[in-house]
C-alpha cells in the first residue's frame, strides 16, 4: 500500500502528555497495532526497529501506533522517575487512545512488545482480555525483579546507592521498589488472545528462557501460543537478517491472527 501517512500524535495519561507516531493506511475500521519499547529504549528503538517495523506492518495494511512511555524520549518526565507501573498505565491508555481518537476497529487490537515493553504488553493482554486479539512478546522480561537485578549484574552496574546509573540513565529508587508489584508471567494467563514469542539464542539482557517460560504458562493455561526462536540473534536482534526474519515473522502472525479476527 502506498498511501500510508505518518504523523506524529500526542495524548494524555495522568495529566502527563505522550508523544507518538501513527503510522495509518487509507480505510476506516481499520486493524491495528501498538508498539511497546523497552526499558531506556524509545519509540525509535535500537537500530530504527520499531520504524521499519512499523512501516512493514502499515505497508500490509494495519494502522500502528509507536510512542515513547512517558519519562522516556519526547513523553513528559525524567527518566528517573520512569516506573513500570507507569509503563503499564501507558499501555492501557495508549488502547483506548488508538479506538477512541484514532478510529482503530475495536474488534482487532494487536500488541507488540520488546524486552520490559514485553512485560508491559503481557499484563496488557492479561488485563485488557478480549479487547486485544492478538500479543507479539519479543525476548521478553518475565521476573522483573530476578532478570532486572541478573542484568546488572552481568553489567557490574553499582547497585550500593541511589540514584543508579547505566548508559548515562538514571533509575531511581521507586523504579527498583515497584518491580516487585508485577508478575507479568502470571498476569499473562489471564489473556484470551493468540501469542507469539520471539526468542534471540544469544540475548546476553534477558535470558532466553524467560521466553520458553512464557510460552509454557501459556500451552499449560490452554491459551494459543508460538514460540519461535532466531538462531544467534542477540537481545534487540540487531543484524539485517535477524531484523528481516524478525519483521517476516511478526508480519505473518499479525495477519494470520488479528487481520480477519471475527
Amino acid at each position: 500500500m502506498n498511501d500510508v501517512r505518518e504523523c506524529p500524535v500526542t495524548f494524555v495519561n495522568e495529566g502527563m502528555q505522550i508523544v507518538g507516531m501513527l503510522h495509518k493506511p487509507g480505510g476506516d475500521r481499520l486493524p491495528a497495532i501498538i508498539l511497546f519499547h523497552g526499558c531506556t529504549g524509545s519509540k525509535l528503538e535500537d537500530h530504527w526497529l520499531f520504524v521499519k517495523l512499523a512501516r512493514a506492518l502499515a505497508a500490509d495494511g494495519f494502522m500502528v501506533l509507536r510512542f515513547d512511555f512517558r519519562y522516556s524520549g519526547d513523553s513528559d518526565g525524567n527518566f528517573d522517575d520512569m516506573t513500570l507501573s507507569g509503563e503499564i498505565s501507558d499501555g492501557l491508555r495508549s488502547v483506548r487512545y488508538l479506538v477512541d481518537d484514532c478510529g482503530a476497529d475495536p474488534e482487532r487490537i494487536g500488541i507488540l512488545g520488546l524486552s520490559m515493553g514485553a512485560a508491559v504488553a503481557a499484563i496488557v493482554a492479561g488485563r485488557l482480555r478480549e479487547r486485544i486479539g492478538s500479543c507479539v512478546l519479543m525476548n521478553p522480561v518475565g521476573r522483573p525483579v530476578e532478570d532486572l537485578s541478573a542484568f546488572a549484574m552481568v553489567k557490574n552496574v553499582d547497585v550500593s546507592s541511589f540514584p543508579i546509573e547505566f548508559n548515562s540513565f538514571l533509575f531511581g529508587r521507586q523504579f527498583f521498589e515497584d518491580l516487585s508489584s508485577h508478575t507479568p508471567l502470571e498476569e499473562i494467563k489471564h489473556a484470551v488472545c493468540p501469542v507469539l514469542i520471539v526468542s534471540g539464542t544469544q540475548d546476553a539482557t534477558i535470558n532466553p528462557v524467560r521466553s520458553q517460560e512464557y510460552f509454557n504458562v501459556l500451552v499449560d493455561s490452554g491459551r494459543t501460543a508460538e514460540l519461535y526462536v532466531i538462531d544467534g540473534a542477540d537481545h534487540t536482534f540487531r543484524a539485517v537478517r535477524w531484523e528481516r526474519e524478525l519483521i517476516n515473522r511478526v508480519s505473518h502472525w499479525f495477519d494470520s491472527t488479528l487481520r480477519n479476527k471475527v
